[in-house]
């Protein structure tokens, strides 16, 4: 079971476009609450259907790919192969 903060979260990881990436401080600004990064990350972690709500497309603020459940490779090859096969590969 979610908390309301996950719930907000998860809300917003679920609207990443296919092929497209947000970073944490991103997620934070939706949400307003910006200074709540690491909340975000946690509530991030703790998704319970990685794969109906698409974690693996948040990133870090810098870029990097960053942590994942499921290991840092997996989270980048998804990344990857969502891009390759994205009809918008701006």
């Amino acid at each position: 079971m979610c908390s309301p903060f996950q719930q907000q979260v998860l809300e917003k990881v679920a609207q990443i476009p296919y092929g497209k990436t947000v970073s944490y401080g991103k997620i934070t600004a939706a949400i307003n609450n910006p200074g709540a990064i690491r909340a975000v990350a946690h509530a991030v972690a703790l998704n319970p259907v990685l794969f109906f709500i698409p974690c693996h497309r948040v990133i870090l603020n810098n870029g990097k790919v960053g942590k994942y459940r499921l290991g840092t490779k997996v989270k980048a090859r998804l990344i990857n192969l969502e891009k390759s096969y994205s009809h918008d590969n701006s």
